[in-house]
């Protein structure tokens, strides 16, 4: 968890869990997802004109997120690109001891009144470098 800058609780909703009572394979990009929008924004991201989408997602499923867990995302940009981005993501407990998915995820800029894949903005570009170190 140590990697990671940015780390939120996730409150697991009993809509989330499926009838062999863990959570749901596809609730884990849900959670990615809320972790990312919240990450964004704590860099100073406010998505307005530029925002992104995922173009890529990968997910390794490590061990079941049972109901009453206490869970935290941890997210972070890996790799920055001409119109793209790399993040990773991690679902943990919320001591730390136990992981329960890793993924990665690639992300698209795009022009919000377009829709259309443009560079990342120079001053984007300088929020994540200085939030992450790259």
């Amino acid at each position: 968890m140590s990697e990671f800058k940015f780390t939120m609780p996730i409150q697991p909703r009993y809509a989330d869990f499926d009838i062999l009572g863990h959570l749901n394979n596809a609730t884990y990009l849900t959670y990615f997802e809320v972790a990312r929008l919240h990450y964004f924004y704590a860099i100073g991201w406010q998505l307005k004109d530029v925002s992104n989408v995922v173009a890529r997602m990968e997910v390794d499923f490590l061990a079941p997120v049972l109901p009453q867990t206490e869970i935290t995302c941890s997210i972070k940009t890996t790799e920055l690109g001409g119109k793209s981005f790399k993040m990773a993501y991690q679902l943990q407990s919320a001591d730390g001891a136990t992981v329960f998915s890793r993924g990665q995820s690639v992300q698209v800029c795009i022009d919000r009144a377009t829709g259309k894949a443009v560079p990342l903005p120079d001053h984007i570009r300088k929020l994540i470098t200085t939030y992450e170190g790259l």
